[in-house]
């Protein structure tokens, strides 16, 4: 029965990977082809629209609705078992939370999608401020959404830190094409931190001037990029980051062990 649940487990991680490296390409993309031919780069819910319009879009959109909904179970399981062996100090406790609120943000796009897939396109209203308007009506809603702010900027320095140290190589196994695609999931990393200081800057501000309409998703932040000075290098630079990173979904889904669901004693890129 153990091995069965993490069998399961396994496969939720890997299909997940899939799915969010799909989406993340796609936004890459799209915000690649804004920088050089105009236009508004996408966020989540603008990928998974264009994908429902391509031929078989509903087929692609509810596979990647499923593979959402299994990275949001792995998440969650990751964060309640601690199947990363994040410890239960500080540190440990803070990177589980972040690891719940990746589950949560990822099973409502696996919602998003699966509305797509049955309605057809759906509007790209700013999600962000719709969660933090309604957040903000509950109690402590204000501190709550401040303190996904603070996770969310949290977050995008760790991957800075886990790009500058490489310490993704821990949970990579070793082979040819993990050891080739290391500079293109460093700097993936990057740019995927640098959109959630965005972000999480923009939460943590719509908290605290208790005014949802601050608080930005990923196709928002792409936009106050379009809108600096070089405004459409800095999009073009970073949605071509946002691709990168889309490999290292990849390489996560084809290639990464968790500590309490390895196989074996395999070789990881780190030893």
């Amino acid at each position: 029965m153990h091995e069965n649940k993490n069998a399961l487990l396994e496969s939720a991680m890997r299909a997940g990977y899939g799915a969010r490296g799909f989406v993340y390409l796609v936004i890459g993309a799209l915000a690649v082809f804004a920088a050089v031919n105009g236009g508004e780069a996408e966020g989540s819910t603008g990928a998974l629209n264009y994908l429902s319009r391509q031929p078989f879009g509903v087929v692609m959109v509810s596979a990647v609705a499923a593979g959402l909904f299994g990275y949001a179970l792995w998440r969650f399981a990751d964060a309640a078992f601690d199947l990363d062996d994040e410890g239960s100090d500080a540190r440990g406790l803070g990177a589980r939370f972040g690891q719940f609120l990746s589950g949560a943000s990822h099973a409502f796009l696996g919602a998003t999608a699966t509305a797509i897939a049955i309605k057809g396109t759906q509007s790209e209203d700013n999600s962000a401020a719709n969660w933090s308007a309604a957040v903000m009506g509950e109690p402590m809603g204000r501190i709550l959404v401040m303190v996904a702010g603070g996770v969310t900027l949290g977050v995008g320095v760790y991957l800075f830190y886990k790009s500058w140290n490489a310490t993704y190589r821990r949970e990579i196994r070793r082979t040819t094409w993990t050891e080739r695609l290391a500079p293109f999931v460093r700097f993936g990393l990057v740019a995927h931190g640098f959109v959630l200081l965005i972000i999480g800057g923009a939460i943590l501000y719509a908290g605290w001037s208790v005014n949802p309409e601050h608080a930005k998703g990923v196709g928002e932040a792409l936009a106050i990029l379009e809108t600096r000075p070089f405004g459409r290098i800095l999009l073009g630079v970073t949605g071509a980051g946002l691709a990168a990173f889309s490999i290292y979904c990849f390489v996560q889904a084809r290639y990464r062990l968790s500590p309490q669901l390895r196989a074996g004693d395999l070789p990881t890129l780190a030893t």
